[in-house]
């Protein structure tokens, strides 16, 4: 008969919550990795300051960071989803434009990557229960509101304010188009907003529309 030895149960339980935790450090490192390349990319900018991940869910990352410029810093985020830039954004001088522009110009603003909405395809669509306003998208809804929170995010952000934040109050299927209410915050006040995203016939997001007040 073996004999139990406690301690061993102690090291497996020990290495198993520090693996744990290392695997999830390196997935934030990677995620942090894959937004500053994007910034650079696109930009052409790389002196990173102050990078950190806030996590948003499975595998979900907002990342948070400033570029220092000239002796000042300027914000920027990206959100990260399985190992995917899903959107980003940047505010700041963009070393790409002419530098002799002395307009606000050279003020890159925030941008949608319609690219980088990637669509998670699924078995069946889900919707209302009402059986006249199912959708033939074969997309879960939990999908469409994510690409479409986005999307009017970084639409809202490049036409309003930079820093934005949109939180969706509800939301219902109809037909190819997905509706609903949400919440805009930016300069210190909240809005509110109607919102219709419109997604192509195999789920991908075609655009979307909104209305503040």
């Amino acid at each position: 008969m073996v004999k139990f030895k406690p301690w061993r149960f102690v090291v497996l339980f020990t290495l198993g919550m520090s693996l744990s935790g290392t695997s999830a450090a390196s997935e934030e490192t990677r995620a942090e990795r894959l937004c500053t390349d994007k910034i650079r990319d696109v930009y052409g900018v790389d002196k990173f300051r102050n990078v950190w991940a806030e996590r948003l869910g499975h595998h979900k990352f907002r990342i948070h960071g400033k570029v220092k410029i000239h002796h000042e810093r300027y914000p920027f985020d990206c959100k990260i989803k399985r190992g995917h830039v899903k959107s980003y954004a940047y505010h700041g001088p963009n070393p790409r434009h002419d530098d002799h522009d002395d307009d606000d110009s050279n003020l890159a603003p925030a941008l949608a990557v319609g690219a980088g909405l990637a669509i998670i395809a699924a078995l069946a669509a889900s919707a209302d229960d009402s059986p006249d306003n199912q959708s033939s998208l074969p997309v879960q809804k939990s999908v469409l509101e994510d690409d479409c929170h986005d999307q009017l995010q970084y639409r809202i952000r490049d036409e309003h304010y930079y820093r934005a934040d949109v939180k969706m109050q509800d939301s219902h299927i109809d037909g190819h188009d997905l509706k609903g209410h949400a919440k805009v915050k930016y300069g210190g006040t909240t809005h509110h907003a109607n919102f219709t995203c419109h997604f192509q016939s195999n789920g991908r997001i075609r655009d979307a529309q909104y209305y503040l007040y």
